[in-house]
């Protein structure tokens, strides 16, 4: 039982972290709240159903055309709707409010209110260690994710994209003096914040299904995990990720499944009690 929920825990606290990922990108970098943040995690899945079950596409051409096409839809969102915004934070924050609502009923149109589920990567179970035997598809979803995470730290902290990045969400406008294009840089962080939710959406869709509200508390555990880290750290999104999967997952198993959302807002008013910077968070001179 302890080395189950363990485990449950590491693999939710890797997806929250991966969802967080992104929205910390955006707010660090733009100063931009995306509301539609989990639409568009939702938006990954239903493609991936789509391509997967209803076209008879392979499941690895079928994410990689997912996370592809969400990330062409953040470029859209951000040339469209976003960056006539820049310099009044609140139309941002309105409109991709009022876009949020607006892809939730698109999804209720089109995919109807029932739950789509993309096919699974692997069935089967495998016994861990010869504790318990658990889901290939969530063992997928775990290492699936921790690449992923793996691949965004070496892009932010290893190439010449990442030191830009860093340097733009430290100082933005000695960016500018020193040649930056933060037009573009914006449009592909924005881009790469929304590839993020979709690719957290094509991994934990085969297992659990996705309706047009789904993204809902995706996004609003995406805030609090990014919360709970500290503002525009990545390594306070992956651990803050890790705590909460596990503290919901410890909940929900030896208390309460009814609580389990409550244990997370519980943990994140204790941490900002005591770090109101969040865990990793930079506090304001």
């Amino acid at each position: 039982m302890l080395a189950l929920t363990i485990m449950n825990g590491m693999v939710m606290g890797l997806i929250y972290a991966l969802a967080a990922l992104g929205v910390s990108l955006v707010v660090g970098i733009m100063n931009v709240v995306n509301f539609a943040h989990g639409e568009l995690y939702i938006l990954a899945g239903y493609f991936s159903f789509l391509f997967a079950d209803t076209l008879g596409l392979h499941p690895a051409v079928a994410i990689l055309a997912a996370v592809a096409l969400v990330f062409l839809a953040g470029l859209v969102i951000e040339a469209v709707l976003i960056r006539p915004t820049y310099g009044n934070d609140m139309y941002s924050l309105i409109l991709t409010f009022i876009l949020s609502i607006v892809l939730q009923n698109a999804y209720l149109l089109i995919f109807g209110p029932y739950p789509r589920k993309p096919p699974l990567w692997i069935p089967g179970a495998t016994n861990v260690f010869g504790l318990f035997f658990y889901g290939n598809q969530r063992l997928a979803a775990l290492f699936a994710g921790i690449a992923i995470i793996v691949l965004v730290f070496y892009l932010v902290h290893r190439t010449w994209f990442g030191l830009i990045i860093r340097a733009a969400s430290q100082d933005r406008e000695m960016a500018q003096w020193n040649g930056v294009n933060t037009t573009r840089l914006n449009m592909l962080s924005f881009g790469l914040g929304c590839a993020l939710a979709g690719s957290a959406g094509v991994i934990l869709s085969p297992v659990f299904p996705v309706t047009p509200t789904s993204g809902v508390p995706v996004a609003l555990t995406a805030f609090v995990v990014v919360v709970l880290g500290g503002m525009g750290s990545l390594k306070g999104c992956v651990l803050g990720g890790l705590l909460l999967g596990l503290v919901e997952n410890f909940g929900a198993a030896y208390l309460s499944t009814g609580y389990k959302h409550i244990f997370g807002f519980i943990i994140l008013i204790l941490v900002l009690l005591f770090k109101p910077a969040g865990l990793f968070g930079r506090k304001e001179a």
